[in-house]
């Protein structure tokens, strides 16, 4: 059984996946709140699942593009539960997590990650018989996004509707969005990435992983 852990920005999310598929997952609103409610979720969803921790037998997490805290949450998590228990970690990017979630979808996709300071990292993939990615993580402003869009694009995840309206406009309508049940970024879809690395005997080293920021960090107001 493979844990994955999300912690990229304020929606955090867990899932257990196994050969057959997901077992189970969890995605919430915990604002900056990781640290307090990460690990007590774990527990719940393993206790609802029937499993335990001697259960699991690798540990993906998602490495970002986010937040500076958050993204720091969660790879520590993941890097002590992978050590105390031996076993191997594979990182995933964050914003591949969010465009294999639309692989389905035959148009150019941007997943995008709010930075702050109306900062936004995203990297354009393509999906023909599989998820390809066309280009580096790139910190972007909303001009710069909607200055790539050539033609019919869909855009998932830190999406609001003022960035929506934005882009829809700047773009002359050629922006693209799942609705938003589909646009929720699902721990699930990282889970089946790390599976597949872990599959094949992959792993990545516990000392020298680090998250992907792409911007600096922010701090809280007040």
């Amino acid at each position: 059984m493979l844990l994955a852990i999300d912690t990229s920005t304020t929606v955090t999310g867990l899932a257990l996946y196994t050969a057959d598929g997901p077992l189970a997952e969890c995605t919430w609103e915990s604002r900056r709140n990781h640290t307090a409610q990460l690990l007590p979720q774990l527990d719940l969803l393993l206790r609802h699942s029937g499993a335990t921790r001697n259960d699991l037998r690798a540990i993906g997490v998602a490495l970002g593009p986010g937040s500076w805290s958050g993204l720091r949450v969660g790879l520590s998590t993941a890097k002590g539960i992978a050590l105390a228990a031996g076993l191997p970690l594979l990182g995933v990017s964050t914003l591949e997590a969010l465009a294999y979630q639309q692989r389905g979808n035959s148009a150019p996709i941007f997943p995008v990650i709010r930075l702050g300071r109306e900062r936004y990292a995203s990297a354009e993939f393509r999906c023909r018989n599989q998820l390809e990615r066309r280009g580096s993580d790139q910190n972007y402003t909303l001009a710069d996004l909607a200055a790539v869009v050539h033609e019919r694009t869909l855009f998932c995840g830190d999406l609001d509707a003022s960035f929506r309206e934005q882009l829809t406009r700047l773009t002359d309508g050629r922006a693209l969005f799942p609705p938003p049940a589909a646009n929720l970024r699902r721990p699930a879809y990282l889970a089946e990435l790390a599976w597949q690395r872990f599959q094949t005997g992959a792993h990545d080293d516990l000392t020298t992983l680090e998250p992907i920021y792409l911007g600096e960090a922010v701090k809280a107001k007040g």
